[in-house]
């Protein structure tokens, strides 16, 4: 089986259509969300509606439960507010009770699947560093964790008692280790790479592959300031921070 994992979307439509091309020329069986499909970007209604049509299972994300108004959420930062507003006004009641439907995470017998990290899922911590996921892998059985969050493709993985970090475009997974695995992000990626991120999970061949795609970042950061919304979130596009 083959599992298209993406992540972060944040109502980027220029990153999303990109992807939506991407994935026409690549061999998938399901696509899976986890998270942040809403927030900081000006197409929020054309980036739900995407989801709903396109991606088989989506979890919600820290964003997707403010905007959604899902439950109680500890957000104050004044830029993320200002979008979050502006999220809110221009989705429709369908867009927001979608999101409110979704988890904030899922697992079966083989794998966790989270937004943020999956000690305490909705807790907004990230998990960036070693000691971060050494101490996250005692939250977990399986063997696999997927995540978000953090905007930053790659993977750890626990192998005896050592974590190690892994940023190779493909990985494949050893039986018996354990993994934290982040495709980054489709419509804000922070690893200084503008380029909309995103994995493939080959179950049978126990393989991750990372990939990347360029999209219209010109006309995102032109909608964000046409619409109002913070400088920052138009400036970090290009430069991928």
């Amino acid at each position: 089986m083959r599992i298209v994992f993406i992540s972060d979307l944040h109502s980027n439509i220029y990153a999303v259509e990109a992807l939506d091309k991407e994935l026409k020329n690549k061999s998938y069986d399901y696509i899976y969300c986890l998270g942040d499909i809403v927030g900081y970007g000006a197409n929020p209604k054309e980036v739900v509606d995407w989801v709903i049509e396109n991606v088989d299972f989506s979890l919600r994300g820290n964003h997707d439960t403010l905007i959604s108004n899902a439950e109680p959420i500890d957000m104050h930062n004044p830029y993320v507010l200002k979008a979050a507003y502006y999220n809110m006004e221009v989705l429709e009641d369908r867009h927001k009770d979608y999101l409110r439907s979704l988890p904030k995470d899922f697992e079966n017998d083989s794998m966790v699947l989270t937004h943020d990290e999956p000690c305490i899922p909705g807790s907004m911590e990230y998990i960036t560093k070693i000691k971060e996921a050494y101490d996250t892998f005692s939250a977990f059985r399986q063997s696999l964790c997927f995540y978000g969050h953090t905007h930053l493709p790659g993977i750890f993985e626990k192998e005896n008692n050592e974590v190690f970090y892994k940023r190779d475009n493909k990985i494949f997974l050893k039986e018996g280790n354990k993994y934290l695995i982040n495709p980054g992000s489709v419509g804000q990626p922070r690893d200084k790479d503008p380029r909309l991120s995103y994995i493939i999970f080959d179950s049978e061949n126990n393989v991750v592959e990372f990939y990347r795609a360029e999209y219209d970042v010109e006309k995102a950061a032109r909608d964000i300031l046409n619409a109002g919304l913070p400088t920052i979130f138009a400036n970090r596009l290009f430069r991928g921070v």
